[in-house]
């Protein structure tokens, strides 16, 4: 099993935090990226939360995990979407509210402290199921069916988000 740091990732994931992800961009040294070979693994990237003993070692609060032939051999526009994947597995949870003393209303929220490792936990998938289960049984569950809807819609460039509210929308009818 070899691991070695990836500038070349880290490029990748820096613009895809300026571009998507505001809640890493002013933490985007508490990840390290690694190439890993591919040898024994079903995956192709992988996020991990830093246990303390791994933060203590590393000063790291995560690290992403890329398969090397997906660096290698994949397009550009593959190796970012599975770069995107991982970078989206990071949340930070949001910290505290600036509100408006004239109007009583939030402004803006700040994120959560990014030295604080409860400020951060790791995101699972947003849809996990099998074929077999939908085609038997449909679009049985909202998290599969706002994902259809995304996937339906997605020659619109809508994502998931839209077809959420426009669920929502269509249930406060």
């Amino acid at each position: 099993m070899g691991y070695e740091k990836s500038p070349r990732i880290r490029d990748i994931a820096e613009r895809l935090i300026d571009e998507h992800h505001p809640h890493l961009k002013d933490a985007k040294e508490l990840i390290e990226y690694y190439t890993r070979d591919d040898s024994g693994v079903d995956w192709a990237g992988k996020c991990k939360k830093c246990s303390s003993f791994e933060r203590f070692l590393t000063g790291m609060m995560f690290h992403v995990f890329i398969i090397d032939v997906a660096l290698e051999n994949w397009s550009m526009d593959r190796l970012e979407a599975l770069v995107d994947h991982e970078l989206c597995h990071i949340q930070r949870k949001t910290g505290m509210e600036v509100i408006n003393p004239e109007t009583g209303k939030v402004i803006r929220k700040e994120w959560a402290k990014k030295s604080d490792p409860d400020s951060w936990y790791v995101r699972e998938h947003d849809v996990e199921e099998f074929s077999d289960v939908i085609h038997r049984h449909g679009l049985w569950d909202y998290g599969i069916e706002k994902f259809a809807e995304a996937v339906r819609k997605a020659d619109y460039q809508m994502t998931i988000y839209d077809a959420e509210r426009e669920q929502e929308m269509k249930m406060a009818q």
